[in-house]
């Protein structure tokens, strides 16, 4: 991944604007110590590079402190934990 990922805690959003395209991880609060992770989109001129599972590892890494609980709807954030086993106990069973 070669783009810095932002938190736009306002916009519930993470981004990434690497090569003059914008990605984004979109999430919504899932109640009390809870965080929805919803929805990924990588531009297309960005796929293949890393850019998604930048933008689910930074969410991750917020989650994590944060002491919240993650919903993984997206299935790439499912993806992703699999590869990087540490962040499993985040996830909500």
């Amino acid at each position: 991944m070669d783009g810095e990922v932002v938190h736009e805690p306002a916009r519930r959003r993470f981004v990434d604007r690497s090569g003059g395209s914008e990605s984004q991880l979109i999430y919504v609060a899932g109640g009390e110590g809870f965080v929805e992770l919803r929805s990924t989109w990588v531009d297309p001129s960005a796929r293949g590079r890393g850019v998604g599972e930048g933008l689910v590892l930074a969410a991750l890494a917020w989650a994590k402190g944060e002491g919240l609980k993650v919903i993984p709807t997206c299935w790439l954030v499912r993806t992703v934990v699999g590869r990087h086993p540490e962040y499993q106990p985040l996830l909500e069973r």
